[in-house]
């Protein structure tokens, strides 16, 4: 049977690495973003882009029920949607705090609560994360205030929800793309082969998940 993976963030890196791998290994994908994933969404097949601000609880509800009535049931969902960077705490400042929690934390808990129905009979959740939520990041204060409340809501979803698999994927270098071989960072089609090897997994998962370049 075919399977759905709804994908929360389609950036030019992780979200359309993930896209195209998932695409590729046969499954339906859903391109779920503020700004649209069009032109990506023409590239996979089948694949649907769904405009939608996954802070706001009923554009979330929207865009999983186009989500089922294009493909069914979601499978597989990836939050990968970010905020932007932080700042040292000198010009750090709350605004962009709450931005960056707003998107990682609520935008993820709105994404799981809308999908657990579908996700409850052997689902998964890929949370695309940072070593922010276990590290001291003092050149980016407002994200290293959130990556940790993103982490613990992971943490805690997986433990609260029977039959969900729930990961914190733990993105612990810069990420290339794939024409481009720069050091000492991870290439977004290996990331994507993770991606797709842990929603693939028949056995149990970790709840968190380190990648750097090793």
């Amino acid at each position: 049977m075919t399977r759905t993976l709804l994908l929360a963030g389609a950036g030019e890196r992780i979200g359309a690495g993930v896209a195209r791998r998932f695409g590729a290994a046969g499954w339906q994908v859903a391109l779920v973003s503020r700004s649209g994933a069009e032109e990506l969404a023409d590239d996979l097949d089948p694949a649907v882009s769904i405009r939608a601000d996954i802070t706001d609880e009923d554009e979330v509800n929207r865009a999983v029920a186009e989500t089922r009535e294009a493909f069914g049931s979601v499978d597989c969902l990836v939050c990968n949607a970010s905020g932007g960077g932080g700042n040292p705490i000198e010009s750090a400042d709350a605004a962009t705090l709450e931005r960056l929690w707003r998107v990682r934390t609520l935008g993820t808990f709105h994404l799981v609560q809308a999908c657990l129905d579908d996700l409850r009979d052997g689902g998964t959740v890929l949370v695309s994360g940072t070593t922010y939520a276990s590290e001291p990041a003092p050149e980016q204060v407002e994200w290293a205030s959130a990556a940790p409340a993103t982490r613990g809501l992971s943490r805690t979803l997986d433990a609260a929800v029977e039959g969900v698999q729930v990961t914190y994927v733990e993105i612990a270098t810069a990420v290339r793309p794939p024409d481009s071989d720069f050091p000492g960072a991870v290439g977004s089609d290996d990331l994507a082969d993770r991606y797709l090897e842990l929603a693939e997994a028949s056995g149990a998962v970790p709840t968190r998940v380190r990648l750097d370049t090793q």
